[in-house]
């Protein structure tokens, strides 16, 4: 053997030797290692430790059983938070394991259990507390879930279990970094509903404090069943209460058999599924799963929950477990909508449906709007910022447990705002198409139509001052309201039957030759959509997006865009276009306008135009 083979062979052996030696439990079996690691070589004294010990140490095999012992937690000098009891004065405790998949980690992730409420780490006072380990998940899953759960508070969602970072000794072992996390439970804090009595009978108590989740493996609190769209097998777990009396069991499962049926219903224009669904806590509660690209979305870890009171409606949220989001897909992959993955989605039943309907996508259309102007642009300094946070006490996690995800932090952090721009991007392409200063055109038609060449369709899903939020669609659909682009004024428009697939397409957008009647929507004026009171006139030629719709009346209806007051075009700014605005918008209700005179100046002159324009346009 040359020299140089000789040496290097001898320094690949040492290299070897040393991280044997320095990172010995990588492939720990099941975490029943009992080899000890002194808190003293470990711990990076960047964040607050919680100390647990077991009675005798007893080891904790089990997520059914408890295991008796004390606690006590230091603040180790991090600003914003109280030590709890010392190494000489512990307080009692209860521990056991909790997760599924994550259970069978080595690193074990933990549920506690209080002698007296604490208010451990800056957060509410309680009993019941979970220790996330955050091993092995993908994108460094020990900054994954955290971020998530900042989506979620940024979006405003009505609870988001908090969390801190700390790191975490048992019986004398240093076991790394963990999150300290508020479990999901009924409470003023957390779920703030009334709370169900076990065992309650009574048909007025058992209609609420019903706390639920979707889940994806079994459970011997459950009422189980099959969806009735995808055909998949489904399981809602109760959490709270957690032992029924046939009465509350009866009445669960007529609750969720009937929504079931409502939301697998092909009539969109059916409103009975929000009968037992808040509309509006769902499509948040589903805008996040979709910017985080949750693939466990609507199947497992799905909470929702039900006050009591006979027409209360089913809320979801919080969110729990970020373990299926953020995939490699958005990072090597084309991004889609979470429940179209079939290769890596789980059971997304039901919400493949729901988007569906007209009125959840407009509903959405809030939620996306804040996400994607006001929580996006702040999470790049969040994931520094939780880099800066956790970074020493992250590398003293490896040294203890060498989880390969964790090699790289800084790469991971990085892919998780990769992974958050590309599903970005792709929500925008699908969800956001601004329409101004261009000559559009609304058709009805009874068949399916093909589109001519160079000629564009899209759905009208909401507006926005001087923007529609459109979805485009490849095809005329037959008995909907679309928006096409391409199409002059004096254009000869002949489309051909359409000879496709057929789509599930839907829009609420109406428009006739002749004089409608607003049922209760928006009218369109100048590219714009302006709120128009239920009732209101409009004239021919016009189109409007209503709240319900028979699509009655086919037509091609031409938009002309306006960028003058002159609105009657008779070539000069009047008092008369006064009259045509307030008449053409309004037709004479005094809901919003008392006098044509708007400014209150004692003329009707063009500046009464740009007081009713600032008015319907909301400004």
């Amino acid at each position: 053997m040359n020299i140089f083979l000789k040496e290097f062979s001898e320094k690949l052996f040492l290299l070897i030797a040393t991280l044997f030696i320095t990172v010995p439990y990588v492939f720990a079996d099941e975490g029943n290692d009992t080899t000890k690691h002194n808190p003293a070589e470990y711990l990076s004294n960047t964040l607050p430790v919680l100390y647990i010990n077991t009675d005798d140490e007893e080891p904790i095999t089990s997520r059914t059983n408890y295991v008796d012992g004390e606690y006590y937690l230091d603040a180790n000098g991090c600003a914003g938070y109280e030590s709890i009891g010392t190494a000489e004065n512990p307080l009692p405790l209860e521990i056991k394991g909790r997760g599924n998949s994550t259970w069978h980690f080595p690193k074990k992730p933990y549920r506690l259990k209080l002698d007296t409420k604490m208010p451990l780490l800056g957060m509410p006072k309680s009993r019941h507390w979970i220790l996330l380990s955050g091993y092995h998940e993908w994108l460094a899953g020990h900054g994954k879930n955290y971020l998530c759960m900042k989506i979620s508070e940024k979006l405003g969602m009505p609870y988001t279990t908090r969390c801190v970072p700390c790191e975490v000794v048992l019986n004398g072992d240093y076991i790394g970094l963990y999150f300290l996390t508020e479990q999901i439970r009924v409470a003023k804090e957390r779920v703030n509903i009334t709370e169900q009595d076990d065992g309650e009978t009574d048909p007025a108590l058992i209609t609420g404090g019903w706390l639920l989740e979707l889940d994806n493996y079994n459970d011997k609190c459950q009422i189980r069943f099959r969806d009735i769209g995808t055909g998949k097998p489904m399981r809602v777990t109760y959490h709270s209460p957690e032992e029924l009396s046939g009465e509350q069991k009866t009445y669960l499962t007529e609750l969720i058999n009937n929504v079931n049926e409502s939301v697998n219903s092909t009539n969109y224009e059916s409103r009975r599924w929000e009968e037992y669904i808040d509309i509006d806590a769902l499509a948040r509660f589903y805008v996040l799963l979709e910017v985080i690209d949750d693939q466990e979305g609507f199947s497992g870890s799905c909470w929702f929950s039900k006050e009591r009171g006979e027409n209360t409606k089913l809320v979801w949220g919080p969110y729990w477990d970020s373990g299926s989001a953020l995939g490699n897909r958005n990072i090597t992959g084309v991004p889609d909508f979470f429940y179209n993955d079939q290769e890596n989605s789980k059971r997304n039943c039901w919400i493949s449906n729901i988007v569906n309907f007209p009125r959840f996508q407009i509903a959405c259309r809030k939620w996306w709007k804040k996400y994607r102007d006001e929580v996006f642009p702040t999470m790049q300094q969040e994931v520094d910022d939780f880099g800066l946070l956790t970074e020493q006490a992250l590398a003293c996690d490896y040294l203890r447990w060498g989880d390969e995800s964790a090699t790289n932090p800084e790469r991971y952090r990085r892919n998780f705002m990769i992974a958050l721009q590309n599903k970005r991007d792709f929500l925008i392409s699908k969800w956001d198409v601004p329409a101004y200063e261009i000559n559009w055109a609304t058709y009805y038609s009874d068949v399916d139509l093909s589109l001519p060449q160079g000629v564009q369709a899209f759905l009208v899903n909401d507006v926005t001052g001087a923007y529609l939020d459109i979805s485009p669609i490849d095809y005329i659909p037959a008995k909907v309201g679309v928006l096409l682009y391409g199409i002059s004024e004096m254009e000869d428009f002949t489309p051909t039957p359409y000879c496709g697939m057929p789509q599930k397409v839907f829009s609420k957008l109406i428009g006739s030759i002749e004089p409608q009647t607003v049922a209760d929507g928006f009218v369109m004026h100048d590219n714009r959509f302006v709120l128009a009171p239920a009732g209101t006139p409009i004239e021919p030629h016009r189109c409007y997006i209503p709240a319900t719709s028979d699509y009655s009346t086919p037509t091609i209806v031409n938009i002309e865009p306006r960028n003058t007051a002159d609105v009657n075009c008779d070539g000069a700014v009047t008092s008369y276009d006064v009259v045509a605005i307030y008449n053409y918008l309004l037709n004479g209700d005094e809901t919003y306008i008392d006098t044509i005179d708007v400014n209150g100046d004692g003329s009707i002159t063009g500046a009464d135009i740009t007081a009713i324009y600032d008015i319907m346009l909301g400004n």
